[in-house]
C-alpha cells in the first residue's frame, strides 16, 4: 500500500516539475564569448568588445558570463548587439543555452 501511495504521489507530482522547467528565469552579467569565457585576455576586469567579436569570428559563441558561469546566448544576433555590455536577461535554459526572451543593459 506504501509503495502504491509513493507511485502516486510521485506521478502526480511530475507534470509540476516539468511545468516549472519552461518558466523564465533571470540572469545577470556580461555578454562575453565561449572562448574567453569569464576572462577576457586583453582586460581583466570586463569583457573587451573587440576581443569578443574578433573571437566570435574566429568560432567562439556569444556567451553570458554571470559568476563563474558561461551559458550560451540564443539567439546570436540578439546577443551580438550587447557584446562586452554588462545585461539582465529573461529567458529558459536548456543544455546550458539561456534562449534569449529579453536581453536589456544594466546600470552600473
Amino acid at each position: 500500500m506504501k509503495k502504491l501511495l509513493a507511485i502516486t504521489l510521485l506521478v502526480l507530482s511530475s507534470p509540476v516539475v516539468f511545468a516549472r522547467a519552461g518558466e523564465p528565469e533571470t540572469w545577470k552579467g556580461y555578454v562575453s564569448d565561449t572562448h574567453c569565457g569569464t576572462h577576457c585576455q586583453r582586460n581583466k576586469m570586463t569583457p573587451d568588445r573587440d576581443c569578443v567579436h574578433r573571437c566570435v569570428k574566429q568560432g567562439a559563441k556569444y556567451a553570458l558570463t554571470s559568476g563563474t558561469h558561461v551559458y550560451v546566448l540564443e539567439p546570436q544576433a540578439e546577443a551580438a548587439k550587447f557584446a562586452a555590455e554588462n545585461v539582465q536577461v529573461t529567458g529558459s535554459l536548456s543544455n546550458n543555452a539561456i534562449h534569449i526572451t529579453s536581453i536589456t543593459p544594466v546600470e552600473k
